[in-house]
This record gives structure tokens, C-alpha cells and sequence, in this order.
């Protein structure tokens, strides 16, 4: 499943650590700090949309430019930050800035890599959908300012919306034809929710101008949305004939700048199917414990056939929090901060074709609204009964329980509560969300947890941890094969069939995923470097290491890539494997 966003004893532990694990906190040499300040600045005034994701409200009213000409001046910017702090001598400043600007560099070569060469923006329609649709959801998600504030804001957006989407139409050539398989599946969904949802949103508004603009620059956005729809189904499919592999070079470029990852693609292509075999002995191990007298098969049907029915998943997902919870305390699992306020819901509409389950927080510089979204896809209404029984099957009791630890207790939840918990962080630390590090860590928290008792060792809990371990092998797998190899979305399909036991229906889902989320593969790959670093701090810290300590020192160091937070915990380099 899922790609993400204090006061008393615990925040006085908790920010205690992070002075200890984070050396970002002393004061940035000055003339750095004014780079990575001019360099959020602008970021966000080009991208207002992103400013108002990350709770920075100077921009509600604005929407990206996604022109030719913005886009060259985007990567004009980029290249100019990248050299003000290539320039910077890295000996002249402290240890804390040094690591943020090998991070932010990083960052910025990766967004170069994907802005000039392989210009998504010019091969994968489903962005333009997406900016559509979350630049008002955003809005309406959560309680930042009064609602008429917010509409105006909404109204400001959409009336640029039939404009984006129009730059969009010309902007595209030659995409892959998953990309806009992709954008279908999800265009759906965004024409749903402003016909639907976004009205519903403002229905409270007494202000009769108001709603009169409204639904004029909402009807607006629908009729362009669905004329994007037509246009991408019968102009753009017919004739996407591009490659979505982004090659070798691409793949390992990506990883050494977002991730601070230079591994050998063979060396990860030999790990990701040595690991994949050795959950496949224990997976089989375990299903005859599950099902002594069965076979493999047998077991995994009783496993998969022990699901709640389509409209009990959001029931199901808050019933598990609380004893997860509990659990952590129990167990000293690691210090549990204030919580914030957290809602569990079925995942928006528009955001279903890659997404099962997801967490979704507010962003991090969000100072009034506080609501977080743990987030759960029903079966699409347009299943067979079949289908739907085998897409409930992602969603077993065992699979559902793992997923709640990944993305709340002590996963993707436990993040967010850590970055609010550390108001010291530099803008670096709090804007970070390396995928090797968020991913890797809630899948980390899988294993963890279950090998601290979680369901008194269950063998059919362990059948389910294993699966989505399996999961995450196989998209290691793929991710590599997928961009390297020449696979295709037909064979990453069945790869996730045969060799994951994934469900038909989710097994495609995963394979298109792969197809536009390279990164994909870190999810493992995130979750072995912190084993490894885990074992290395033990052995550094002998009979005083405790997992507790590990587990609070780990998420003092923020969102940033695993070579960085190696540094930090064990005070010098070492292997990330």
C-alpha cells in the first residue's frame, strides 16, 4: 500500500535529542542562510500551490505556471541556487549546514534531472490533473482561515485552471501510454470532485456573490476538465508512443541526488532479488503454519479471504489505532509525542488510481489548521464482485493492521508528530521528505513492530507483515527492471502476481505505479539501511543501546537521506548496506 507531510516531558526529551542528533541547530553562517532562504522564497512564489501543501498561505490565490517559458526560468533558478552554494566553502561552516547543503543540492540536481533531461512536464499528463484538482483541495481539506476567505482563494484558482490545462494540451509530445492511462483512470475522479465535492465544501457560504462566482468558475473548470479528459483519450492516447523507462543513467542519477544513494544498480538489482527470495522461504515457512495441511495457495486465501466488507474500511482503520498505540507505550517502542488531530476517511476520488492507503498531513510550516488524514480506498463501484472480493483482499485483517502501523502508529504519523515536535529544525530539515528515509522508515516500522510482539506472533499476522514485504521487494524489482531493462507494465504485473501473491487488480496498480515513481524502490531499500545502521549504533553504544533511544535519535535527525542521519547518530561515514 501507498507518496508523503508538544508540550510536557516528551517534548523535552524529544527536543533534547534533537540538538544531540541534529547539529542543525546552531546558527547558519550567514551568507548560506540567505541562499536557502532566497531559494524557499522563490520556490514557493513559483510554485504557489506547493507553497499553500506546505501551510505557507502568501499564495492561496495564485496557481503554477506551467508554461514553456516558466519552466525555463524555473530551471534558470535552480541552476543559480546550485551554484551560490557550490560556491560556499563547506569547511567554513558547521556541521549542520554542511549536511543541509549536500541535502538541498541534491534536491536541486534532481529537480534538474526531471525539468530538462526527461521533462515530465512534457510526457506525463497526470500532473496537470493533479495541480487541478489539489490546488483547491487544499483548500477545502483543511481549516486554516474562514471558510469565505478560503472560497475566494478557491474561486482566484480555478478561474487559472482552463487556462493551465489548455498550456498543458500543448505543452505534452509523445508520452508513454501508461502516463496517460495513468491521467484517465485519475481525471475521473478530479471532474467528481468539482462537481461534487469542492460545492459541498462552500455550501455554508452566505455570501450570494460569492457562491454566483463560484459556480461560475467551477462549471468552468468541469467543462474544461472533461474536454482535457476527451482530449487525452482521443487525441493524446492514440499517439503516445514515448518510453517511460528513464534508463540507467536517469535511475542511478535519481538516487545519488534525492536519496544520497551511489549504490551500483547491479549491486541493488542483485540485493532486491536476493532479499525477495529470502521472504519467499519465510513466507512459505509461515503459511504452513497458518495452514499446516494446505498448500501455499491455501494459505494465502485464508489469509486474504479474512477482510472486512467494502464500506467498513474507515471503521476498521480507527479501530486499529488506539491498541497500536498502546502497544508502542507497552513495549518502549519510542517516545510518544502530543497527538495532533487525526481523521481516518476513504481516500479523495481523484487520487485513487495509484493510491490504497495513505497518510496525509498538514504541511510543515501550517501554522492554525492541524487535521491529519490517515487515508483508505474503497474498491472502484466498477469491480465485479470477483474483482472487489479480490481487491478486499489487500485489505485482511493481518494486511490492514501492518498498513496502520505504516502509515500512523509509528509510521508515517510518527514523522509528522517528530517534525512538529522540532521547531529548531533549519527550513532544510523541515521541508525534506526523502523517499528512502519516509518510505523506508514506515516500512521499516512493519518488520520492527511485529518482531516486538505485535500480535503475540501470530503466524497469520506474520503471513500479512511478510506480504507487504513482498510488496515492496517486488517494486524494488520492478522499479529496476522497469527503467533498466526494457520491462514492460504487462510483465511488472505479473511479476507482482507470481512472485509478491499480489492480487490482480492491485499487482497493475503497482506496475503503473512503477512506471511514473522510479523511487519506488527505496521502500526497501530505505528499510534495510536503517537495519543496518541500527545494528551499527548497537554495537557502537554496546548494553547502553535501547530501541527506544535509537527509534527517538532516528527521527530527531528529520526527513533527510539515511546518509546524512548515519553521520549524525554515528559521527562519521560508514556503508548505507
Amino acid at each position: 500500500m501507498s507518496s508523503t507531510r508538544f508540550a510536557g516531558a516528551a517534548l523535552c526529551l524529544l527536543a533534547g535529542l534533537g540538538a544531540l542528533a541534529s547539529p542543525s541547530a546552531p546558527a547558519a553562517t550567514a551568507s548560506y542562510a540567505e541562499i536557502v532562504k532566497e531559494f524557499y522564497d522563490a520556490g514557493f512564489r513559483a510554485h504557489p500551490s506547493q507553497a499553500t501543501s506546505a501551510g505557507l498561505h502568501l499564495y492561496d490565490g495564485k496557481l503554477d505556471d506551467v508554461s514553456p517559458a516558466a519552466h525555463a526560468a524555473e530551471a534558470k533558478r535552480l541552476k543559480a541556487a546550485l551554484a551560490a552554494l557550490t560556491r560556499l566553502d563547506p569547511a567554513a561552516m558547521n556541521a549542520g549546514d554542511r549536511n543541509d547543503r549536500e541535502i538541498l543540492i541534491g534536491q536541486i540536481k534532481g529537480a534538474l534531472l526531471y525539468e530538462e533531461r526527461i521533462p515530465i512536464w512534457r510526457l506525463n499528463p497526470d500532473p496537470y490533473t493533479q495541480l487541478a484538482t489539489s490546488s483547491v483541495f487544499t483548500l477545502v481539506q483543511r481549516n486554516f482561515a474562514p471558510l469565505p476567505e478560503r472560497m475566494r482563494s478557491a474561486i482566484a484558482r480555478e478561474r487559472q485552471i482552463p487556462a493551465m490545462l489548455a498550456t498543458a494540451e500543448r505543452n505534452l509530445q509523445n508520452p508513454p501510454r501508461a502516463y496517460v492511462e495513468i491521467a484517465l483512470q485519475n481525471a475521473g475522479g478530479a471532474v467528481d470532485f468539482f462537481k461534487t465535492a469542492a460545492p459541498a465544501a462552500f455550501a455554508d457560504v452566505k455570501d450570494q456573490t460569492l457562491q454566483k462566482d463560484f459556480a461560475a468558475a467551477n462549471g468552468a473548470v468541469i467543462t474544461a476538465l472533461e474536454q482535457y479528459q476527451h482530449f487525452l483519450k482521443t487525441d493524446l492516447l492514440p499517439k503516445a508512443k514515448g518510453n517511460f523507462a528513464i534508463g540507467a543513467a536517469g535511475l542511478a542519477e535519481h538516487l545519488a541526488d534525492f536519496e544520497l544513494i551511489d549504490v551500483p544498480l547491479a549491486q541493488l538489482r542483485d540485493l532486491a532479488w536476493s532479499h525477495l527470495r529470502a521472504e519467499q522461504a519465510d513466507f512459505t515457512a509461515t503459511a504452513k503454519l497458518v495452514d499446516p495441511q494446505g498448500t501455499l495457495e491455501s494459505a494465502i486465501k485464508k489469509l486474504q479471504d479474512d477482510h472486512p466488507k467494502a464500506d467498513g474500511l474507515v471503521t476498521e482503520a480507527s479501530n486499529e489505532l488506539a491498541g497500536l498505540k498502546q502497544f508502542i507505550k507497552d513495549h518502549a517502542i519510542l517516545t510518544l509525542p502530543p497527538e495532533a488531530d487525526l481523521h481516518v476517511a476513504e481516500t479523495p476520488g481523484f487520487a485513487r488510481a495509484l493510491v490504497t492507503a495513505e497518510f496525509d498531513p498538514p504541511g510543515p510550516l501550517e501554522q492554525h489548521a492541524q487535521e491529519a488524514y490517515y487515508y483508505v480506498t474503497p474498491p472502484d463501484a466498477a469491480l465485479t464482485p470477483q474483482q472487489t472480493d479480490d481487491y478486499l483482499g489487500e485489505f485482511d485483517y493481518s494486511d490492514f493492521l501492518i498498513t496502520s502501523v505504516h502509515e500512523v502508529w509509528p509510521g508515517h504519523y510518527m514523522q509528522f508528530l517528530a517534525n512538529k515536535a522540532h521547531p529548531e529544525w533549519s527550513l532544510v530539515r523541515r521541508l525534506s521528505g526523502v523517499q528512502s528515509t519516509t518510505e523506508g522508515w514506515a516500512h521499516y516500522t512493519e518488520q520492527m513492530m511485529y518482531d516486538a510482539g505485535l500480535g503475540d506472533h501470530a503466524p497469520l499476522l506474520h503471513l500479512g507483515q511478510i506480504e507487504e514485504a513482498l510488496l515492496r521487494d517486488c517494486r524494488m524489482v520492478a522499479s529496476i527492471a522497469l527503467h533498466t531493462e526494457g520491462m514492460s507494465v504487462e510483465d511488472a504485473t505479473k511479476l507482482f502476481v507470481k512472485e509478491c501473491y499480489v492480487p490482480e487488480p492491485v499487482a497493475k496498480s503497482e506496475a503503473y505505479r512503477g512506471t511514473s515513481d522510479p523511487g519506488y524502490l527505496t521502500y526497501t531499500l530505505g528499510k534495510l539501511a536503517i537495519l543496518k545502521l541500527r545494528e551499527d549504533y548497537r554495537q557502537k553504544l554496546g548494553d547502553k543501546f535501547t530501541l527506544a533511544d535509537f527509534h527517538d535519535r532516528f527521527l530527531a535527525a528529520g526527513l533527510v537521506p539515511i546518509k546524512i542521519i548515519r553521520r549524525e547518530l554515528l559521527g562519521a561515514e560508514g556503508s548505507l548496506l
